[in-house]
């Protein structure tokens, strides 16, 4: 069993009341000592938690001002945690739509870069994980799978981008076979617009699902 330190207790219960606006932006937190008391923690912790949440933009301290909620544009939304977080509240579905803008814009470009980079070895690995997906269409294997596209692009970059890909595919696991069947056959077939198509297919596919 997963022992969940003290710290991520009180991190993964301030986090939601500021991903879902219970604390606003530019709300104080309260202090040190009643958050403590309040979640029968030491100081230590509580400030613990505090540098957690401020490296991921969500909080920030000023001389005077005291420790409040960031301004929302700060917020490291693509980080994996905060996600997740979100993930789990009452206002995931607002931002589907928004995920799925970002999707649209990143993954038919590496889809193509993948089709134009691809070595043998590379192709052979994306049949594999196709082949896994096809045999078990579920939340995990369709990770891997776009994981390896992704990677096969050639950016350095992509990775983040394959947490907005992660939160899709949890949030509706209806996979699209279809669109990575041919997703991949473009691939393999260095057709890189082809590959564009497909993988903006394979997006709208889920789109649908959502609406």
């Amino acid at each position: 069993m997963k022992v969940i330190r003290r710290t991520d207790e009180l991190v993964n219960s301030l986090m939601p009341t500021i991903l879902c606006g219970e604390l606003a932006e530019g709300d104080p937190l309260p202090s040190d000592q009643l958050l403590g008391s309040a979640h029968n923690v030491s100081r230590t912790v509580v400030r613990e938690a505090f540098r957690i949440l401020g490296a991921k933009g969500l909080i920030e301290a000023k001389p005077r001002r005291g420790t409040r909620v960031a301004p929302m544009s700060g917020w490291a939304l693509w980080d994996p945690d905060v996600l997740d977080c979100l993930a789990e509240t009452d206002h995931a579905a607002r931002f589907d739509p928004h995920i799925a803008d970002m999707r649209v814009a990143i993954e038919p470009v590496l889809a193509a870069l993948a089709a134009s980079r691809a070595s043998a070895d590379d192709l052979a690995t994306l049949q594999s994980q196709l082949r896994d997906l096809q045999q078990t269409p579920e939340m995990a294997t369709e990770i891997a799978y776009l994981a390896c596209m992704f990677r096969i692009s050639g950016n350095p970059f992509a990775g983040n981008a394959l947490n907005l890909s992660t939160w899709a595919c949890k949030r509706y696991q209806d996979v699209p076979m279809d669109a990575y069947g041919r997703l991949t056959v473009s691939i393999c077939q260095n057709q890189p617009e082809a590959a564009r198509r497909f993988a903006l297919q394979a997006i709208l596919d889920r789109v649908k699902i959502m609406e």
